[in-house]
């Protein structure tokens, strides 16, 4: 087995227990023949760390996998870290009961850095992201069926990440039978049509449910603007358990509007849909004087790294100032981000200077980030990257 030593005074975040070791915190390495394989982790005085992968085309060329030396990376161990991420989702939280699409393994967070496995209905959608996962692709797949006997399982490995790790794409059905262009799901007896093959994320937004949820008290009789809308998620909460008169969604994704009057028909509701630039059209809602009880804002990650942080920003203050334009006094507004670089700090900050330059008064009302499939691990704190904050805005 290759060895990596770590520079002086670089090893305390890994033992503390963090998952990433960055290139400029190697010192050498010995042994390492390929990029996937496991290596084991020494400090600057050769005491032993633990174990993971390998990687040198990444930033991050180790990414840990256990600091047990008596834990060899195998089958057992593979297999005992997908039944703690289900036990989580199924004997803690309970999804069963609330719906039938939910994270099954969110990487680090249940010890498996790279890999990702929802599960909507009868079919996973997976995702390898990193070379030292992909090197026990088809092995993880065969741990997959046997645990949770699925009709199939689909690859949706497409994301940027892959060209940092310099891994090729890989989608499609790679167990099973393929499944459905439009997969119908459930949520707190609600339906939803997920596209798992071409639909953003794996095919629906699943770390939003719970904030889907909560924000429903917060409509009753009001009508709701609902931006970078998708397919319509928020709105079908809002009109159907929370008793909103009205719902428009804006959403510029031609195959997000066909999902959402599909999805609308099914639970029997409208929706106004708008292919709308989202900017563009809220300008025009502010200039007009229409006036909403609630606007959601949910838009995509506006930065993926550190150096368009400010630039990031800037787009936050301008839907979130407009937003408070077109508000009713005492209106509601859910605000978002799913931008990781993003602190919660800098965001509240936006969004105060977003209420002066309004001139409008907000209260956060609720704190909330991703739903809890998703859960942030402590020694990680990256693995935290939703914040969705619940204000009125008097």
């Amino acid at each position: 087995m290759g060895r990596v030593f770590l520079k002086e005074r670089r090893s305390k975040p890994i033992f503390s227990h963090h998952p990433w070791i960055f290139s400029g915190a190697i010192e050498k390495k010995e042994e390492v023949k390929e990029d996937g394989e496991i290596v084991e982790v020494f400090d600057a005085r050769r005491t032993f760390i633990g174990r993971g992968y390998w990687n040198s085309h990444s930033q991050i060329q180790v990414r840990m996998l256990t600091w047990n030396e008596d834990e060899k990376i195998g089958e057992t161990f593979f297999v005992k870290k997908i039944q703690n991420a289900r036990y989580l989702r199924e004997e803690i939280l309970k999804l069963p009961e609330k719906t039938n699409a939910y994270r099954v393994v969110y990487s680090e967070s249940d010890g498996l850095p790279g890999l990702i496995v929802d599960r909507y209905d009868t079919y996973l959608v997976v995702q390898f992201l990193t070379v030292g996962i992909f090197a026990w692709k088809e092995r993880l797949l065969d741990i997959l069926e046997e645990s949770f006997h699925p009709e199939g399982i689909y690859g949706r490995s497409d994301s940027s990440t892959l060209i940092l790790e310099d891994l090729p794409e890989t989608t499609g059905c790679l167990r099973g039978i393929e499944p459905p262009s439009e997969c119908e799901i459930r949520e707190y007896g609600l339906t939803f049509l997920a596209d798992l093959k071409k639909g953003q994320k794996t095919g629906f937004f699943l770390d939003q449910r719970e904030n889907r949820k909560a924000l429903a008290p917060y409509t009753e009789g009001k009508r709701v603007l609902d931006c970078f809308a998708y397919t319509g998620a928020f709105s079908l909460y809002a009109l159907i358990l929370g008793k909103a008169r009205g719902s428009v969604a804006l959403e510029a994704s031609e195959r997000g509007i066909d999902l959402g009057k599909k999805q609308a028909a099914l639970n029997r509701v409208d929706i106004e849909f708008r292919d709308a630039d989202l900017f563009k059209e809220l300008r025009r809602i502010a200039e007009n004087q229409e006036r909403f009880g609630v606007v959601i804002l949910d838009p995509p990650k506006f930065t993926r790294s550190k150096s368009t942080v400010e630039q990031a920003l800037k787009g936050y203050h301008e839907i979130n100032t407009l937003a408070m334009r077109i508000l009713e006094p005492n209106g509601i507004l859910v605000t978002c981000t799913c931008s990781q670089h993003i602190s919660q700090e800098a965001f509240e900050a936006m969004l105060q200077r977003a209420a002066l330059d309004s001139g409008r008064e907000v209260q956060i009302v609720e704190q909330r980030g991703q739903a809890p499939d998703h859960p942030v691990i402590s020694s990680c704190l990256e693995t935290r990257y939703l914040q969705c904050l619940i204000c009125r805005v008097v």
